[in-house]
């Protein structure tokens, strides 16, 4: 049930740090494909920098202050790892012009 109820807490508050970021950047638009990509890689950003502060940190076991480490690591690696994906979808994916109809 724990994991349950983390997943859905981190799905609401990426979703929450991607608005803000897709909003504030004028690079990125807000879209919905935008947003999905976002909390994607807000996952894998996240999930990618705690592993990293897991090995550095946390060796034998879990301190109080690494512990408390573990939610500005998860935001801060979701903001990277979202807009980093974001970014290269709109560096590598080219815009479709309208054509005009027949």
């Amino acid at each position: 049930m724990f994991p349950l109820i983390f997943l859905v807490m981190c799905c609401v508050s990426y979703t929450i740090l991607g608005l803000v970021v897709l909003s504030r950047v004028p690079t990125l638009r807000l879209t919905f494909l935008n947003l999905f990509l976002f909390l994607v890689g807000a996952f894998a950003g996240g999930l990618g920098l705690l592993f990293m502060y897991g090995r550095i940190f946390a060796r034998n076991q879990l301190s109080d202050a690494a512990f408390y480490g573990i939610f500005p690591i998860l935001l801060v690696g979701g903001a990277a790892g979202g807009a980093l994906l974001v970014w290269l979808k709109t560096r590598l994916v080219k815009p479709r012009l309208a054509r005009p109809p027949l």
